[in-house]
């Protein structure tokens, strides 16, 4: 694409903006609804998938290489916890490599740079007051400090749950997640847009996104730890649309402002789903070692216990 062709694209989405970010959180709540429908239409009807299921593969377990072909593909497998990290370590590398090739575009000044500043500009010649004062707001709850004092409120919930390790394990993940989105801002060293008359003045360097990126490892790490706890596809659904439509949004928000280019908002969230699934992993590693090393001491506890009772 010319650079013509890239301006006239950045000004119609800019123009357009509020009516596709309208129309997004929609769909994802229309699309919350069916996910949640119909897994209560497969709860409803469990019993009799359950018992079509067994009468079909009991069918098909007439057949003795079916049965053999089935014993053999279990070996290769992988376990649940494999599974997980596997997940993981490929959301990842796929975000660490887009994440490079939005940066090397942004320091060559290539196509994103050309579209970058053109559609700053047609959003901001088409902010109204109203949506301004909305989007301030919104901005606001991304900030460090309402960011520090949600981390604050849920590490003090779960050391009352007594989960000393998720409460430090949060911390660390926030801690950590600052500490990468400063260090990253220092390595480009963007400036942010500039404006005639700013809807919003802020001083740090641009790329990548702190509110975007701070957001992001809240709400991921949050639903993480929370949707651990409470193993509910329903629960999972609701979580997770409302986390990324809030993600959304808070990115939309530094967009309107003025404060940040759409690769800043964007690379701050790919950097935000390396960071939280580092972390989920790095809290599968430790709980899987807690276990095993917990493990011999309860049943040493319980042999010690039933050698009381016996005697």
């Amino acid at each position: 694409m010319t650079n013509g062709e890239i301006e006239r694209a950045a000004g119609f989405l800019a123009a357009h903006a509020i009516l596709f970010l309208a129309a997004g959180i929609v769909l994802a709540l229309i699309a919350l609804a069916s996910v949640v429908g119909a897994i209560h239409l497969l709860r409803r009807y469990r019993d009799v998938i359950r018992r079509t299921f067994t009468s079909a593969l009991g069918y098909a377990r007439q057949f003795e290489l079916f049965e053999r072909s089935l014993a053999r593909s279990r070996a290769f497998l992988p376990g649940p916890y494999l599974v997980v990290h596997l997940a993981l370590g490929l959301a990842v590398t796929a975000a660490v490599a887009v994440f490079v090739v939005i940066a090397e575009d942004v320091v060559g000044h290539g196509a994103v740079v050309t579209f970058d500043l053109a559609f700053a500009q047609a959003l901001q010649d088409s902010a109204t007051p109203s949506l301004t004062q909305v989007f301030a707001t919104v901005t606001w709850l991304g900030s460090g400090y309402a960011l520090a004092v949600v981390t604050a409120l849920v590490a003090v919930y779960l050391a009352r749950q007594h989960d000393r390790l998720a409460a430090m394990g949060w911390i660390a993940a926030q801690a950590g997640g600052w500490l990468l989105n400063y260090a990253l801002k220092e390595a480009f060293e963007r400036t942010r847009p500039s404006f005639a008359d700013p809807l919003l003045a802020a001083t740090s360097w641009s790329f990548p996104s702190g509110h975007a990126m701070g957001t992001f490892i809240l709400l991921g790490v949050g639903s993480y730890l929370f949707l651990r706890n409470v193993r509910s596809w329903s629960a999972a659904a609701v979580v997770i649309t409302l986390a990324l439509s809030w993600c959304v949004v808070m990115a939309f928000s530094r967009l309107y402002l003025g404060v940040h280019f759409a690769s800043d908002v964007v690379a701050g969230l790919i950097a935000g789903v390396a960071w939280v699934a580092v972390c989920a992993s790095a809290f599968e590693v430790i709980r899987s070692r807690r276990r095993t090393i917990s493990a011999p001491e309860v049943r040493l506890r319980q042999q010690r216990k039933l050698s009381g009772i016996d005697t």
